[in-house]
């Protein structure tokens, strides 16, 4: 059994990112971040045709979103296995004006972005009907500056792979808000928005 995925990948091929756009892909790779499995394995547990599995996961080896790791015999038939190439993927800010002329990832990022403002409610937090265009702009605007330095903090890093995944992310994220924190457009919006949905 090969080592699981490290590191987090910056995706910054807009043909690549469009593979996003996909929920299956997106369950594949999700799958493949946790453990090795065969196309087989994959249309089992997705129940779906082994042909449709084969053709997304050929389309994410492509990309390099996917490798095979190892080959099994399973009945007389070799049979490969795959994982993840990361252990998470970050769309590049830096394709955010280019990927919006494409219908499909567009219309799963606005997907993306209504799911977080009707997940709002699961905080108790309710906006009335005339602030919701505002809200939702300023959302917007505030997960691209913060994915921005999310980013710019990933590339940061010297040597990723010493650092365990339980240390990275927080260590991530602390950076990403030392980032934030000079950012006089993020803290405008992040006050707007607290005064529009805030307690």
């Amino acid at each position: 059994m090969s080592r699981p995925p490290k590191g987090i990948r910056i995706i910054k091929d807009p043909e690549v990112a469009k593979l996003f756009a996909d929920e299956t892909r997106r369950r594949i790779l999700h799958m493949l971040r946790h453990q090795e499995m065969s196309a087989a394995d994959l249309a089992k547990a997705m129940s779906k045709n082994f042909s449709s599995i084969q053709h997304h996961v050929n389309l994410l080896i492509g990309a390099g979103l996917v490798e095979q790791v190892r080959e099994e015999k399973v009945r007389n038939m070799v049979q490969p296995y795959y994982r993840a190439t990361a252990h998470s993927y970050l769309i590049s800010y830096s394709l955010t004006e280019s990927l919006e002329k494409d219908d499909g990832y567009a219309q799963w990022r606005g997907g993306v972005l209504q799911s977080m403002f009707e997940g709002l409610e699961t905080f108790g937090i309710k906006v009335p009907e005339e602030r919701r265009g505002r809200v939702l702009e300023l959302m917007d605007s505030c997960v691209d500056m913060e994915r921005r330095a999310f980013e710019e903090a990933v590339e940061q890093q010297s040597d990723p792979a010493k650092l365990e995944r339980q240390v990275e992310r927080p260590l991530l994220q602390l950076i990403t808000h030392l980032k934030l924190a000079g950012n006089a457009q993020h803290a405008s919006a992040i006050q707007e928005l607290n005064k529009l949905i805030g307690p």
